[in-house]
């Protein structure tokens, strides 16, 4: 039980910054990927508390043309394609409320990364920059996985107590 509570708190300790200048660099850019995934990328793909009734979905609901979409990945994509779709939105949805108060940090930077390795992956390539905001997220989360929340996200918070 011990050797669990160590891997587990591994795997959230934020990288070791002290300084106030780091600290604030790490934060601006986490708080501004997690309101980006969370409340303006999801809300027209993924049913959540806050998104616009305007958008016709039920909570926790995948929008149609998103899942038209990811049927285009191919296989496997295309036997579950509703699967994916849900697992996608909720990622960004989840993951960038995660991201936007520091909890669970580098764990949702792997989520988040690898949804979007995916979508640069198996997307068909329509021709115009619409891949940009992913890369954009995709190089984010790399970024989190590495250092964390730093000092001002939860769990930096949660590990110094548990020290």
């Amino acid at each position: 039980m011990i050797y669990q509570i160590t891997s587990l708190k591994r795997l959230i300790v934020p990288f070791k910054v002290d300084a106030l200048l780091p600290n604030i660099l790490i934060l601006i850019p986490r708080v501004f990927t997690g309101y980006l995934l969370a409340f303006v990328f999801a809300i027209n793909k993924f049913g959540t508390p806050w998104t616009p009734k305007s958008m016709n979905l039920h909570l926790f609901e995948v929008a149609d043309w998103f899942v038209d979409l990811t049927k285009e990945f191919g296989l496997p994509f295309t036997l579950m394609p509703e699967i994916f779709a849900w697992s996608a939105g909720l990622t960004e949805a989840l993951g960038g409320l995660l991201l936007l108060i520091g909890l669970n940090t580098r764990i949702t930077a792997f989520f988040i990364t690898t949804t979007m390795f995916i979508t640069i992956a198996f997307r068909p390539w329509d021709q115009s920059w619409n891949i940009i905001p992913t890369f954009m997220f995709f190089c984010l989360g790399l970024f989190f996985m590495g250092f964390g929340s730093g000092k001002f996200g939860l769990d930096y918070l949660i590990t110094k107590r548990l020290a």
